[in-house]
């Protein structure tokens, strides 16, 4: 059902919540203003995904030059009252309230702030605050059609397609795996690929750009990506333990520090894990992202007309087994069993998450 926005206000209202004594600030986009009763921020409208304002029904970025002097007005435990509003053309719209979930601890580095409103926006107050523009060109999926004979080439086309191009980055950059010979051709390629798009190696859990040398219980390996909080990496046996195997098979190694670490074996080999990887990675590192409630597997049955399947296995099989879907700019993964199902979505545009609110499902969390 339909539900009309609260009225709009002045700025000078809007300030006026903050009560005496108030001063202004600004940080970035935001007008921020402190008073005795409570800190004020009104925002800028539009869609500013990862950089400030409003980025989904719940969460609201502020991010902008130091202003030290706030730093005391976003602690979660005792900040005056926060009351956001928001710039249209008619006013200032009220958003409610909210509390700071994240920030600097120190307050000569407080430049940004994450907040979580205490109740989430109506789909109406989304779409004044920060309509969704219209979808820009989007990847297509034909890559998928050469995962089983020839994945090099599906994760190059994925790649190059799906992460937009970059100045050229220092010279010489390419040859920063060089000191390691031979290395496998699917590694290669993937190092190649991140001169091309250096997006790839700023994974929030990367490939190293240095491939490293190593041994563990299997023996001597070659470390190629790392879990960004230590708690695993991934590798090969290093030399070849064939001297024909061209395409090894890859290691998963929990607790790699520890003196009882445990190594798996991936269900796929290198030239289809680092497909597998990137896909995962791809989807973190999106502007874009959903995630439903878990439900019905039965529930899924609208999707399989717009979601292509990726062959690979269920990815961190331990974890959470999830498979790959694609769709022109929509990444998914769904992990599932016969009675029950979560599915995430990743997507390059606000406009193709948004379509998928026709389907009805309940969002945990949802970026459209």
């Amino acid at each position: 059902m339909t539900q009309t926005p609260p009225p709009v206000t002045t700025e000078a209202a809007a300030l006026s919540v903050a009560g005496a004594g108030l001063r202004r600030y600004r940080m970035g986009p935001a007008l921020i203003g402190a008073g005795a009763d409570a800190t004020v921020v009104i925002l800028e409208p539009g869609d500013n995904p990862g950089i400030s304002g409003v980025q989904n029904s719940t969460e609201v970025l502020l991010r902008g030059d130091a202003v030290p002097a706030l730093h005391s007005r976003f602690d979660f435990w005792q900040a005056l009252p926060l009351h956001l509003f928001a710039r249209l053309d008619q006013g200032c719209l009220p958003l409610g309230t909210a509390r700071c979930r994240g920030g600097p601890s120190a307050p000569t580095d407080f430049t940004y702030a994450e907040l979580r409103l205490d109740q989430p926006l109506t789909r109406e107050m989304l779409d004044a605050i920060r309509p969704v523009p219209a979808p820009g060109a989007v990847p297509g999926v034909d890559w998928v059609d050469h995962v089983v004979t020839d994945p090099i080439r599906a994760l190059e086309s994925f790649v190059l397609g799906w992460f937009p191009a970059e100045e050229a980055g220092p010279a010489g950059k390419e040859s920063a795996v060089g000191e390691l010979d031979d290395l496998p051709k699917a590694l290669a390629a993937f190092h190649r690929l991140a001169c091309l798009r250096p997006a790839v190696h700023r994974f929030r859990n990367p490939v190293l750009e240095r491939p490293r040398r190593t041994s563990g219980p299997l023996g001597d390996r070659l470390v190629f990506a790392v879990d960004g909080e230590g708690l695993r990496d991934w590798s090969i046996p290093w030399p070849p333990q064939e001297l024909d195997e061209a395409d090894p098979r890859v290691w998963l190694t929990e607790d790699p520090c520890q003196a009882d670490q445990e190594t798996i074996l991936e269900e796929e080999p290198l030239s289809r894990f680092l497909l597998q990887y990137t896909l995962y990675e791809a989807m973190n590192a999106a502007l874009y992202q959903a995630r439903t409630y878990c439900m019905p597997t039965a529930r899924l049955a609208p999707l399989w007309t717009m979601l292509r399947p990726v062959p690979l296995s269920p990815f961190l099989p331990a974890y959470t087994a999830e498979k790959f879907y694609v769709a022109p700019g929509l990444l998914a993964t769904i992990s599932s069993d016969e009675h029950e199902a979560v599915v995430t979505f990743a997507a390059l545009h606000r406009a193709t998450l948004t379509r998928l609110l026709e389907h009805g499902f309940r969002w945990s969390s949802f970026d459209g």
